[in-house]
Formats: C-alpha cells, sequence, structure tokens
C-alpha cells in the first residue's frame, strides 16, 4: 500500500504532466470547449518622431480584439504583458465576462502604457481563457515601440576670460561665459546646457550648476544661435581666486555631452611702485 507521502508526490507529477492545452477526461468525444480565435492587438508598432511627439513623457493605450467560442463554459477570460527576453510580467488584469453564449463572440479590452517617446520597448501580451474543467487556451502578440534615436549633444567651443582683475571702488565687471552646443539629434533635443566651477582643491564651488541659455537677451547677442551665455559679476568684495570651469550640456533623453575645461581666475589688481 502506498503512503500518503507517496501518492501525493504522484498526484503532483501527473498534474505537472497536464498543459494549458489538455482536454479532461470526458465520457463523451463530442466536448465543448472554450476557445479563442482571432486574435490580434492595435497597434502592434509605434514609432515616435521627433517633430510630432517630440522628448515626453507619453502614455499609450493598446486595444485587444479576439473572438471567444463557446463563452457559456468560461470561467475567467484576462491578459498579461511580459517583457519577452525575461518573462517577467509587466501588468496582469481580468476582463470582462461577457455574456454565456455558444455562438463565437467578439471581445475587445485596452490597457494604457506609460512611456517616453525616447523609449525603445517590447511587450508581449498573452489573452487567455478558462474554462470551469480546468482547460485552458492562450494566444500571444508582439507589441513594439520605436523611441526617437538620441545621440548626446556636443560642446563645439567655449569661451571666457582666462584672468580678471578685481576692480577698485564701485565698479562691477560683467563677465560672459559662453558655449557652443549642438545635438546631432536636432537643436530641439536639448534640454539643458550648464557651467560649474571648480576650486583648486577640486571641489566644486556651488552644488548645483548654473544654466546658460540662447535667448539673445543680456550679453547673449542671438538667440537660438546654439551659443548659449550666461555672466557673472566680479566687484571689489571678491578675493583672488584660480578656478576650473565646466562645461556640459544634456539633451531631453537624458544623455550628456562631454565635459569640457577652461580656466578662469581672479587677481589681484597690478600695482605699479613708484620709488
Amino acid at each position: 500500500m502506498f503512503s500518503k507521502a507517496i501518492l501525493s508526490i504522484l498526484f503532483l507529477a501527473i498534474l505537472g504532466s497536464i498543459h494549458c492545452d489538455s482536454l479532461p477526461d470526458t465520457p463523451t468525444q463530442s466536448y465543448a470547449y472554450v476557445d479563442l480565435s482571432h486574435f490580434r492587438v492595435e497597434p502592434t508598432d509605434v514609432n515616435f518622431d521627433v517633430e510630432m511627439d517630440g522628448f515626453k513623457d507619453t502614455t499609450l493605450q493598446f486595444t485587444l480584439y479576439a473572438q471567444l467560442h463557446n463563452s457559456e463554459l468560461l470561467e475567467y477570460l484576462g491578459y498579461i504583458i511580459r517583457e519577452p527576453r525575461t518573462g517577467v510580467i509587466l501588468l496582469q488584469e481580468q476582463l470582462t465576462t461577457p455574456v454565456s453564449d455558444p455562438l463565437p463572440i467578439d471581445i475587445q479590452g485596452t490597457f494604457n502604457w506609460e512611456t517616453s517617446t525616447t523609449n525603445f520597448e517590447q511587450l508581449l501580451v498573452e489573452l487567455y481563457a478558462l474554462d470551469r474543467y480546468g482547460y485552458g487556451i492562450q494566444h500571444q502578440a508582439t507589441l513594439t515601440i520605436e523611441g526617437i534615436a538620441s545621440s548626446r549633444p556636443q560642446i563645439i567651443w567655449v569661451n571666457n576670460p582666462d584672468s580678471v582683475e578685481i576692480p577698485t571702488g564701485s565698479t562691477t565687471l560683467i563677465i560672459p561665459f559662453q558655449a557652443k552646443v549642438t545635438d546631432p539629434d536636432g537643436q530641439e533635443t536639448l534640454d539643458r546646457v550648464f557651467i560649474a566651477f571648480e576650486n583648486e582643491d577640486g571641489s566644486i564651488l556651488v552644488p548645483n550648476p548654473n544654466i546658460l541659455t540662447d535667448t539673445g537677451t543680456g550679453l547673449d547677442e542671438v538667440a537660438g544661435d546654439s551659443v548659449f551665455t550666461i555672466t557673472f559679476s566680479v566687484n571689489s568684495s571678491n578675493s583672488p581666486q584660480n578656478r576650473t570651469v565646466l562645461y556640459y550640456a544634456r539633451d531631453k533623453a537624458g544623455l550628456f555631452s562631454d565635459t569640457l575645461k577652461s580656466s578662469f581666475n581672479i587677481i589681484n589688481p597690478y600695482f605699479s611702485i613708484n620709488f
């Protein structure tokens, strides 16, 4: 006589050998089971465009279509969204069970997908139905999201004076710092152009970098010419300092340019001594 433990192991082995498309034992060969056909998802391909879509977060809506057969036997109807390479479940939802009908029924469901116009993604959609006998049927479709190709921005040149003498009295000097920045994917893909100052000991002068603009105001002579400008003032309250200027840019895809460096020294004015 088999022990309860052995019987349990045999039961699990048999259960594990039953596949999703296995029919249960029935006394008749005319067993009707739940089935799905004509499954599709729209759209199957999404291609973002720089001019039409720009760089932004967005929500896509996908619609599932299929025909359900023998819905009077249906126990559960739903779908799963997976990451194709790993099989990780990203989303799982149940669809509304249609009215029982022996004739094929058109079913439809929608789901929203949060993404960005710079993302490149593939999604595996699985629609499945289970009947009251434990029989399951499944169909799959692959969705492709093609984001906007994004290259890193490039700093062409930077410009600032190497040194400035500390002025005397009430004089204030306005010092321009400029960078010519382009992006191979188009200037509209640029997000920010930054400037930071590095002290002689390697520390950064302020934790948050300043932002250069290309607005055609102040000492930025022409708006939209890809020359980004910022100004800083130097007056008699400044002390002598030797600093490294760091210029870098970021695009809307979050990609950074290389950092270009220059020197900027604040020095004491030259005094001529007459004997």
